[in-house]
């Protein structure tokens, strides 16, 4: 096993979203070329997942001529002060499990602790195996794209090989402007027999920071070369994402006082080609009766591809609730499917 001691310092800070961190940042070693395996600064992106541990995604590049496995990746999660909260590695995190020579492979690797003091992580390559080579003799051809709540796209996979491709996975890989990965959603397993052509389909839930998509797959035996997804249609020119609720001061609640304030914040997401679209930001709370508590809004204008949206809430009556979000234009025509729905929204007087 060959040891990379990569370290590469990320210092995060916040885009579009309080739970989103974009990480980028620099180091004294020596340059990439000489490093036959690497994960590149600008390839990190993490965010707070909805149950509270920090995801981070990059990307793994295989610098020499040769294929390799079994690498593992260290990722150390640490405080905004840069102490460390929690130290984790996995050999099991990369996307394929053979990665070409001069090729590479998305990762993902979530924190085991659920801590919101996580503001900063540091990445290694701490080891890798040389590998006997899979033939890219798994053919791709994309269906269409659609975006709406859901992400779902169908398409094609031939085996051209003489033996049976088992255990195929197919991959559907979202980037960012950037060209970071941010989502990585997959078909169900399948056996594909030589010549044969196989029909999958991918659903899930969109990441509204993504703005370019490209499918790869791995069996036990054979691989696919990494496919664009070209037709991309979204039905409606807004989405709507990672809702908070939280204090005016972004700190989320564990319950919520009777009286007290309560931020709730969406990503919104631009999709359409009016770079200057006017949208309400609707937010409506029900009790679990199916009674509506609350219904705020505010207004704002895109100025480019995202923006947050915020209303105000302040409970009255203690119980349990639930939070759907909207988006209208001003002539109340829907511009955005409703956001996932928040459950149980607990509120609580002081007495109780």
């Amino acid at each position: 096993m060959k040891i990379v001691s990569t370290l590469v310092l990320l210092l995060a800070f916040s885009l579009l979203s309080s739970n989103l961190v974009w990480a980028a940042g620099g180091n004294n070693l020596p340059s990439n070329t000489s490093l036959t395996v690497e994960i590149p600064d600008t390839s990190i992106y993490s965010y707070k997942a909805n149950d509270g541990t920090t995801v981070v995604l990059g990307e793994v590049v295989n610098h020499n001529d040769s294929p390799i496995t079994s690498v593992t990746i260290g990722v150390t999660f640490l405080d905004q002060n840069l102490n460390t909260i929690e130290y984790k590695t996995s050999s099991t995190s990369t996307l394929l499990k053979v990665i070409p020579g001069n090729g590479k492979t998305p990762f993902s690797i979530s924190s085991t602790k659920s801590d919101p003091a996580i503001a900063n992580v540091q990445t290694k390559i701490a080891g890798w195996t040389t590998s006997s080579s899979k033939q890219q003799i798994l053919s791709i051809v994309p269906g269409h794209l659609q975006i709406t709540s859901q992400l779902s796209l169908s398409g094609t996979i031939k085996n051209t090989g003489t033996v049976i491709s088992s255990g195929t996975k197919i991959y559907l890989v979202s980037y960012d402007a950037f060209q970071r990965v941010v989502s990585v959603s997959n078909a169900e397993s399948i056996d594909i027999g030589p010549g044969t052509t196989s029909s999958f389909s991918i659903t899930s839930t969109p990441n509204s920071h993504a703005k370019s998509y490209k499918l790869v797959a791995e069996s036990n035996n054979y691989q696919s070369t990494i496919t664009d997804v070209t037709d991309v249609t979204a039905t409606l020119p807004v989405m709507i994402s990672g809702t908070l609720v939280t204090d005016p001061h972004g700190n989320k609640y564990s319950t919520i006082p009777v009286g007290a304030p309560v931020k709730i914040t969406s990503e919104l997401r631009n999709l359409g080609s009016q770079t200057t679209q006017a949208y309400v930001y609707y937010v409506q709370v029900k009790n679990f009766a199916g009674e509506v508590e609350f219904i705020g809004k505010s207004s704002g204008v895109f100025l480019g591809e995202s923006d947050n949206a915020t209303v105000t809430w302040n409970p009255t009556t203690d119980g349990p609730y639930f939070i759907e979000t909207y988006v209208w234009s001003s002539d109340n025509v829907p511009l955005a499917p409703s956001g996932p729905i928040i459950n149980v929204v607990l509120v609580k007087s002081q007495q109780s």
